[in-house]
């Protein structure tokens, strides 16, 4: 080799690579590497698509596996984990139990703020329970829980999955709604729970009823709060229907000053709003603020769904 002509040319090599490095290179003053902060927004390192790898590696996997890992990932919001637990799930039933580390990861996956997980969780649980998603299923879950108090609860969860899942939405609502009249105060709880988990509009009037006026502490707290504000699968845009009739509740003077604390706190969390333990101040956010945070709502979820 001419070394003088590679020594001559290595000044246009290293201007090639120093600006290829400087592209690919972080920007002055961007915060990476251990200058990376833990609060803030996601900086993403890697794809969030669910990858080859990890797809082959579930592939080798048994079913219990299977599901625990796709849960993991769908946790993480790897796209196309969903996708891939509804493919997988029918052939699950049966094959699957409630382990610990399973349980843990549908505690984990219901209290995150993606419904789609969340509904993943439903699925992985009726294939748990051996149930399928049929009106079979929901007719012999309906009788059995009418005619033996005993089982009532059992029935009511699996049949407020059912009913988010698209069978038997409205022959399994109204009978939910006759339950959550029961004198059985765990009944009722879990009535207003798996009513919580429908997700529908109709159910909103239901929730917010039995948050204002159902005698039971848990029933109102742990069982309609909790589905309004934070728990079940309405939309952030469907939670917004039930801003007026909690104005209403936290304005009734009859009403425990606990559940009104507890009112306050949801209607805070449905709306992003910071205001007081006031009524006025949120009828006049309500009359000027109401539609359009709705909509803005409405409109964030058509753009996240719209997302790749």
């Amino acid at each position: 080799m001419d070394t003088k002509l590679f020594w001559g040319s290595w000044p246009v090599v290293w201007a090639v690579l120093i600006s290829g490095l400087a592209y690919g290179q972080s920007m002055p003053g961007e915060i990476v590497g251990e200058k990376l902060p833990v609060p803030g927004k996601p900086v993403h390192g890697t794809t969030s698509q669910l990858s080859e790898v990890e797809r082959d590696m579930v592939d080798h996997m048994a079913p219990q596996q299977q599901a625990e890992r796709l849960l993991q990932y769908a946790i993480s919001h790897h796209r196309g984990a969903t996708d891939e637990i509804k493919a997988r799930v029918k052939q699950w039933r049966g094959q699957i139990k409630q382990t610990d580390s399973l349980t843990t990861l549908m505690d984990v996956a219901l209290n995150g703020d993606d419904l789609r997980v969340r509904a993943a969780v439903f699925e992985i649980d009726l294939a748990v329970a051996n149930l399928a998603k049929s009106n079979e299923e929901a007719d012999a879950l309906l009788k059995l829980g009418e005619s033996d108090p005993q089982r009532a609860e059992y029935c009511i969860w699996y049949l407020g999955r059912l009913a988010n899942r698209g069978v038997e939405p409205e022959r399994i609502h109204s009978q939910l709604r006759v339950w959550a009249h029961s004198e059985n105060e765990q009944v009722r709880l879990r009535a207003v729970s798996a009513i919580a988990d429908i997700g529908s509009d109709d159910t909103v009037e239901d929730l917010v009823e039995a948050f204002h006026h159902d005698p039971s502490f848990p029933v109102r707290i742990d069982g309609a709060g909790c589905g309004l504000a934070h728990c079940g699968m309405l939309t952030r845009a469907q939670r917004m229907q039930a801003v007026p009739g909690l104005i209403e509740m936290v304005e009734d003077k009859k009403l425990d000053a606990e559940t009104v604390k507890y009112g306050y706190r949801a209607l805070r969390e449905i709306t992003d709003q910071k205001l007081g333990d006031s009524a006025p101040p949120w009828r006049e956010w309500y009359a000027a603020h109401g539609t359009e945070t709705t909509e803005r709502f409405r409109q964030f979820q058509k753009a996240m769904e719209s997302q790749p």
